[in-house]
């Protein structure tokens, strides 16, 4: 189970790159080799390049990539928070980029081949420069365009009174939409018009790895259907508590607090968010471990007793754990992801509840923990 031993998503990715190439459909009924492209046609047209490169090298690359984009998150966020961009920082965002390789997501999101710390990484980068900064918001458009979860910024946007950055997210959105239907306009039909609301191309509901609401009323409810009112409630409750949150937050002047509050929204609300998607947890991290540096005494010990809290939530433990059961089963079972399957088909309801609960969870506490923070920043303020 290391790192370089899967690449499923990114043969996916490059699949998908073959069939624009061929003439192919990409939302074709039958299951295609290696399972289905459920992405937007312009994400078809970006992997047009990858697609043109061997399985290996693409790998090698696309692993290269994503590791730079988490250094560079880091950095970004470093540099944010006030750190000065100099040589010990450089080589400090490398170090923990490399604790973060343990990260469920960041794990995850690796050895698939993912592409969820790119965009992360872009996002951040973008969102966080000054409000007057050219094309600024660009990065939400083109997110959106690979993968839909990153349109939930632009409400954020809005709500701050970013006019400029939403304009420019819309418009960049809408962008690969149109340059979706002029380059693939059959593709373009089918998913905008059927494809997009089919969550079975994705996987099952009810599956361990999805760690959303979604997830949760899914795993409560199986063998039964998820109930789509109850997580259209959930849907509408979490975007009062994240926006609220990070208007709270980008009011006081914690714009990356603010964006990452509403990364983790993005991974929460979906009916399935695999846990590789919530890479949103490396910037909440890069803000904590900001607050352990810059605080001192007991603040500092909750801060840093919150910090490897946070940390060993998001730990790779579930992980561990099925490799663990894995090799122990591997004499009688015929290949790895059985023992697995296996193993995870004997979990009780309550352990697969707090497999699926945990990241969700922490969505929560983070806003409201946000929610609390700003209020008493408010009335001291006041009272100054």
């Amino acid at each position: 189970m290391g790192l370089l031993t899967n690449g499923g998503d990114l043969d996916i990715y490059r699949h998908g790159g073959l069939q624009v190439l061929h003439g192919e459909p990409l939302y074709a009924a039958k299951v295609p080799p290696g399972g289905w492209f459920t992405y937007p046609p312009f994400a078809a047209i970006s992997f047009v390049p990858v697609a043109l490169l061997t399985f290996g090298v693409a790998k090698g690359l696309w692993m290269s990539a994503s590791f730079a984009a988490l250094v560079a998150t880091i950095w970004r966020c470093a540099t944010t928070l006030g750190w000065r961009s100099d040589r010990r920082l450089a080589l400090l965002s490398v170090a923990l980029a490399v604790v973060a390789l343990d990260i469920q997501a960041v794990r995850g999101t690796l050895w698939q081949g993912q592409i969820n710390v790119v965009l992360m990484a872009i996002i951040v980068w973008d969102l966080t420069r000054p409000s007057g900064s050219r094309l600024r918001g660009w990065s939400v458009g083109v997110a959106a365009g690979m993968k839909l979860t990153a349109v939930v910024f632009v409400p954020y946007l809005l709500l701050t009174r970013q006019w400029r950055a939403a304009a420019t997210a819309v418009s960049a959105g809408a962008l690969t939409v149109l340059l979706g239907f002029l380059t693939l306009p059959a593709d373009s039909a089918e998913y905008w018009w059927h494809a997009v609301v089919q969550t079975d191309r994705i996987g099952p509901l009810a599956h361990i790895g999805n760690y959303s609401f979604g997830g949760i009323l899914a795993t409560l409810s199986a063998p039964g259907p998820m109930p789509a009112s109850w997580w259209a409630a959930a849907v509408v409750l979490a975007c009062a508590l994240g926006f609220s949150a990070a208007f709270l937050a980008d009011r006081c002047g914690g714009r990356l607090l603010a964006v990452t509050i509403v990364g983790l929204l993005s991974c929460a609300i979906p009916p399935l968010a695999w846990g590789h998607h919530w890479v949103w947890t490396v910037p909440l991290l890069a803000l904590l471990v900001d607050r352990v540096a810059r605080t001192y005494g007991h603040a500092r010990l909750r801060w840093a007793a919150a910090t490897a809290v946070v940390y060993l939530l998001v730990f790779m433990w579930f992980t561990a754990w099925a490799y663990r059961v894995a090799i122990d089963r591997a004499a009688y079972v015929p290949s790895q992801a059985g023992a697995i399957g296996a193993a995870v088909d004997e979990m009780t309801k309550l352990e697969r509840l707090l497999v699926v609960a945990g990241h969700p969870a922490l969505f929560v506490v983070v806003a409201c923990a946000t929610l609390v923070a700003t209020h008493r920043t408010q009335e001291g303020r006041k009272h100054s």
